[in-house]
């Protein structure tokens, strides 16, 4: 998804939860939400890392959450969310895959805190009383993937 797109506008973001935060990630961006996707470790994995699953006939790097959002999976039972962007594909375990919401991105905040120089997070938005944190889909996977610009 284009900056453009990503700064405002309506636009259909899956909402999924990571220990007791709420993310958000365009639609488009996030091919599915597995179950149980069995991962195998590989020697020299980088950090965050957690191994590669057979996917859909292809391999798929799966990383924890925790090295590209800053918190950590709560739930014995994760799930894998397969996310695409320009870099690349790769598994995301999260808690879990909550729902589909239309979001107004033109009511984005700025993520509290100091500022990244290429951050993960676009904003915050309001949403059924709480905030949910806005992920740029490019700059997680490039996060996970290890990628530079």
């Amino acid at each position: 998804m284009s900056e453009a797109t990503m700064a405002a506008g309506q636009v259909e973001m899956l909402l999924f939860r990571v220990g007791g935060e709420r993310f958000a990630l365009p639609l488009v961006c996030s091919e599915e939400a597995v179950e149980a996707l069995a991962h195998e470790p590989l020697p020299g994995m980088p950090a965050g890392m957690l191994g590669v699953a057979r996917h859909r006939g292809a391999r798929l790097p799966v990383y924890a959450a925790k090295a590209a959002l800053g918190v950590a999976v709560a739930t014995p039972e994760p799930v894998t969310l397969v996310v695409r962007a320009e870099g690349g594909r790769c598994g995301l375990v999260v808690d879990d895959v909550e729902d589909v919401i239309m979001a107004d991105l033109s009511a984005l905040r700025a993520v509290p805190g100091p500022k990244s120089t290429d951050p993960v997070l676009r904003g915050v938005l309001p949403w059924e009383g709480t905030l949910v944190a806005v992920c740029d889909p490019e700059a997680l996977v490039r996060a996970c993937l290890g990628a530079k610009r």
